[in-house]
């Protein structure tokens, strides 16, 4: 290989580096740039939950799979047992059971209240006009790509979490986990000050 060719070699790699160190340098540029103004003063988790928390084990844990292994009976149950509150968060709620238990007990004087995903706006067999009409407060969490969580608070100290979407489909055809955790006042403060977070971000369903 000659002289002139070597060096139009050398200078042309160069060049090709510094082209690639400045594209990529620039997108990672653009990427954090992006990210920042996706999100909003009032998308930021509270002080008290920006960090993993360490609860001590106390009360009793029940828990059943899914598909047809009692879930629905479970979270059924644990709204039977509430005597003052219900706190909801839920990203799909279809299951007439779970409703139908919702609206019982706000007629015996339970004050329940529901956040919802933004795509039970559009889903056809959602739960949220139903609840609404039954005078049942119903909120809807525009904040987030997925507002994911499938959670009840049950008088402040009994906790429903897991898998377990509050769905027929989530009892009969999917493969799930439901927890109730009840007797935790510790773990239970945590879900509730998310949920007061979410609580206070939403706007009002409207039935469409």
């Amino acid at each position: 290989m000659n002289q002139s060719v070597k060096r139009y070699g050398v200078i042309g790699i160069a060049l090709l580096l510094t082209f690639s160190a400045g594209v990529f340098t620039g997108c990672s540029k653009d990427k954090k740039a992006s990210s920042a103004a996706d999100v909003s003063v009032k998308e930021n988790l509270p002080d008290g939950l920006k960090t993993a928390h360490t609860v001590n084990a106390t009360g009793t844990i029940e828990v059943a799979f899914s598909p047809k292994g009692g879930g629905t009976e479970l979270v059924v149950k644990a709204i039977k047992e509430a005597k003052k509150s219900v706190q909801v968060q839920a990203y799909s709620f279809t299951s007439s059971d779970i409703a139908q238990a919702l609206v019982n007990a706000k007629k015996s004087g339970v004050d329940v209240k529901v956040i919802l995903d933004k795509s039970q706006e559009s889903e056809k067999y959602t739960s949220a006009t139903f609840l609404a009409n039954a005078g049942i407060p119903v909120k809807i969490d525009h904040d987030f790509a997925i507002a994911h969580n499938k959670i009840m608070i049950i008088d402040g100290i009994n906790v429903v979490t897991g898998s377990f979407n509050f769905t027929k489909a989530a009892e009969e055809k999917n493969t799930e986990n439901v927890l109730l955790m009840r007797g935790n006042k510790a773990l239970a403060d945590l879900y509730v000050q998310n949920w007061q977070w979410r609580w206070s971000g939403t706007e009002d369903y409207k039935a469409q």
